[in-house]
């Protein structure tokens, strides 16, 4: 025995000088992947859709769409600092090209055709300018260089206009895509170096407080770390990038690895107080190894079951969060058991009272045991009132519900919208054939109708064409409108509009385009919106021989709004079926497993159906919460069903196995939900509304996993279905 206890301890030691010998490289890579955080916005267009490729078409013909529009109080026509504070960001490699309304208004009155300025100013309405202060703004559209680093493009902007005309950065109201992106960039930033690591610190003292050790908590904590380090090294190496959703990677791993952890630790403590036990650990191992296998294997199903979303985003947290928890796996029985040999804690001394005392997990599972029937019936009933609700779940990815109202984000798109006009895209593409007869003064006619239309409708747009670029279109033969007509059709006006991305060229047609601005903040269905604009001018384009093609950011969000319940339910269902055939592998019964995924699924259920009986629209972060919640859930179904099970065998009746089950392992579920819990909480300080929803939405779930654990299928046990679980020889 000896002999084994040596071996074992120098087996220990290599383990650790290997794993602190390659710690090195995990950590460089876990750094390098928290330093790569990168934010397109096109990363969060569903992929293998018509509507994106549409919108890949259109950024083939007119250019990227990603601007930024910046203003500030007392931005006028009239304001000089305007004009200095363009050129100067014009220059800048962040931008490409820069509109403000006093360039476009120069452009307009001092034209051939010069319109008058009352004339232009009602042209940029709601676009560039608001005419009734003569409020304008400046539209910059971000370059390649801009794009690949878009806080610092942020930046730019604000030194450049800091620098021209003595305004500070509190002063400007910016929004676009390229701010957006910006904040989350910082809010990311901020996830990963000050939450991140409070977090830590949170779990760490639950931890400590559950184990009543420092040296055991510090052994499941640096266990649980090491786990993170490698997850975050595997996403860098593999050549994927940080994004807002991936900073929620390292929190998960980690409370879930300090999950399985203080797991195993559990076992290995009852069998150090075991006295009849002449090796904790290898007992430890013997009874926990089969049981946090299947733990880590149910969990990285249902994260891998998110590969299946057609957002990038998604499909990467679950593909690198599923590699995260095998990797844990493997660390768990190589560095804690390690650990455990050469630094085992001190053994508890105290003595046991000479009256036994029931404990806690005691007294719950007799009050269980008595009223089995109603605390069953009352959490199916809720179950069944929450599910009542699910065929009517809704979901958003609309700007107002990405940000907390009283932001700097919602802040400076309400002004925006206040003093310019609405910022939300949506683009509209009139097709000719190349073959049309007619010249570009007819076409732009038509062009004008469809403006005309789409500014009729009920909902109030902005609307910027080539029609706002010149002046009343001719239509009779006087020599002034004749020489208008042939303004309009030469080859200078041509190129112009060219130039300003209002008219382009395919190889089959001549296209035309019109950008229609909606509400950023407000009740605008954008679904709606989008099929109201389709049906109301597609009529009107037949009539005149041309054809549309809508894209922008409007159709794509509708598009992924509703993708998102889609990879919520099949995720979901596709985690269940999976998780099911395991639980039937290893209970083997059909009917024992499908019993013990009722409390597998309580959770989800009355989360989600809460969430709309509250009104609480799914969010993006909401996706990736029920499919983990099922694995995390399912996690302490298989250590209650193991200890429950082996009370069994060992020939207690079923209510004795049911209250050893609460003694083995009870204790251990609660702190551990609890230390996971207060970790994810952290994270509700997060000003970024998916990262708060994933949060909150996570604590919920894993509270009421536990209530589905320790109150619902124990009231299953303990009742007439609890015959399913006993072996039959």
């Amino acid at each position: 025995m000896l002999f084994l206890m040596d071996r074992r301890t120098r087996i220990a030691k290599v383990t650790l000088l290997l794993m602190a010998f390659v710690s090195p490289l995990f950590v460089y890579g876990a750094i390098s992947a928290l330093q790569s955080t990168s934010n397109d916005p096109r990363q969060w267009l569903p992929k293998s859709f018509e509507e994106t490729d549409t919108y890949d078409w259109f950024g083939e013909h007119f250019g990227s769409d990603e601007v930024a529009v910046v203003s500030w109080p007392g931005c006028t026509i009239e304001d000089p600092r305007v004009s200095s504070v363009s050129a100067a960001i014009e220059a800048s490699p962040m931008f490409d090209r820069v509109l403000s309304g006093p360039s476009i208004m120069a452009e307009l009155t001092q034209s051939a055709t010069g319109m008058t300025r009352s004339s232009a100013l009602l042209r940029l309405r709601g676009f560039l300018v608001n005419p009734d202060d003569e409020t304008t703004c400046l539209v910059l559209s971000t370059s390649a260089t801009g794009r690949s680093d878009r806080v610092a493009a942020v930046k730019t902007i604000e030194q450049i206009v800091e620098a021209e005309s003595g305004i500070p950065a509190s002063e400007l109201r910016l929004a676009g895509p390229t701010v957006d992106a910006a904040a989350i960039d910082i809010e990311s930033r901020r996830l990963l170096f000050k939450l991140a690591g409070f977090s830590a610190l949170i779990s760490f003292f639950f931890a400590t407080m559950r184990m009543r050790s420092v040296r055991l908590a510090l052994i499941v904590l640096v266990t649980a770390g090491f786990s993170t380090i490698v997850a975050l090294s595997v996403l860098y190496f593999s050549g994927s990038k940080m994004n807002l959703l991936m900073t929620m990677l390292p929190p998960l791993i980690y409370v879930l690895s300090i999950s399985s952890a203080v797991h195993l630790v559990n076992y290995y403590r009852d069998a150090v107080i075991d006295k009849t036990c002449m090796d904790p650990l290898k007992e430890a191992l013997l009874n926990g190894w089969l049981p946090c296998v299947l733990a880590a294997a149910t969990t990285a199903i249902g994260l891998i079951s998110l590969v299946m979303s057609k957002i990038e985003p998604i499909r990467e947290f679950g593909l690198f969060s599923a590699l995260g928890m095998v990797a844990s796996l493997a660390i768990l029985f190589t560095l804690l058991p390690a650990a455990l040999q050469l630094f085992p804690p001190k053994q508890e001394t105290k003595e046991k009272p000479n009256v036994p005392q029931m404990s806690l997990s005691g007294r719950l599972a007799g009050v269980i045991c008595r009223y089995h029937t109603v605390l069953m019936a009352g959490c199916l009933a809720l179950m069944a009132l929450c599910a009542s609700a699910l065929p009517y779940i809704t979901s958003t990815v609309k700007l107002q519900d990405r940000f907390l109202p009283g932001s700097d984000a919602i802040m400076d798109y309400q002004w925006l919208e206040t003093h310019i006009g609405p910022m939300v895209p949506l683009e509209v593409v009139i097709g000719f054939d190349k073959d049309d007869p007619r010249d570009m003064a007819q076409q732009m006619r038509v062009v004008a109708m469809v403006q005309s239309k789409i500014q009729s409708m009920d909902e109030p747009v902005a609307t910027m064409s080539a029609v706002n670029m010149s002046s009343a279109l001719p239509s009779g033969s006087s020599i002034r409108e004749v020489m208008e007509r042939k303004i309009i059709n030469s080859p200078k006006t041509e190129q112009q509009l060219k130039d300003a991305h209002f008219v382009a060229q395919a190889d089959d047609e001549y296209l035309w385009r019109i950008t229609v601005r909606a509400k950023a903040i407000g009740d605008l269905d954008y679904g709606r919106f989008a099929e109201t604009l389709r049906y109301g001018i597609e009529p009107l384009l037949k009539e005149n021989d041309a054809h549309g093609i809508f894209t922008g950011v409007i159709p794509l969000i509708y598009k992924a709004q509703r993708q998102l319940l889609q990879d919520l339910f099949r995720s979901f269902l596709a985690a269940f079926l999976v998780i099911g055939l395991v639980l039937v592998a290893v209970l083997r019964s059909l009917p024992a497993a499908l019993l013990a995924m009722i409390p597998n699924l309580f959770p989800a259920v009355v989360v989600f159906g809460g969430l709309e009986w509250v009104g609480i629209p799914v969010q993006i972060g909401s996706v990736m919460t029920a499919s983990a919640a099922l694995g995390i859930a399912v996690d302490d179904t298989v250590h209650f069903l193991t200890w429950f099970r082996r009370g069994l065998q060992d020939g207690l009746p079923r209510d004795e196995a049911l209250k050893d089950a609460f003694e083995r392992c009870a204790g251990a579920m609660a702190h551990t939900t609890l230390i996971c819990a207060s970790g994810l909480l952290v994270f509700a300080a997060s000003s970024f509304v998916p990262i708060l929803h994933f949060a909150w939405l996570m604590v919920a779930l894993l509270l009421s996993a536990l209530v589905g654990d320790l109150i619902l299928l124990p009231a299953i046990l303990a009742g007439p279905l609890g015959r399913s679980f006993e072996n039959k020889k």
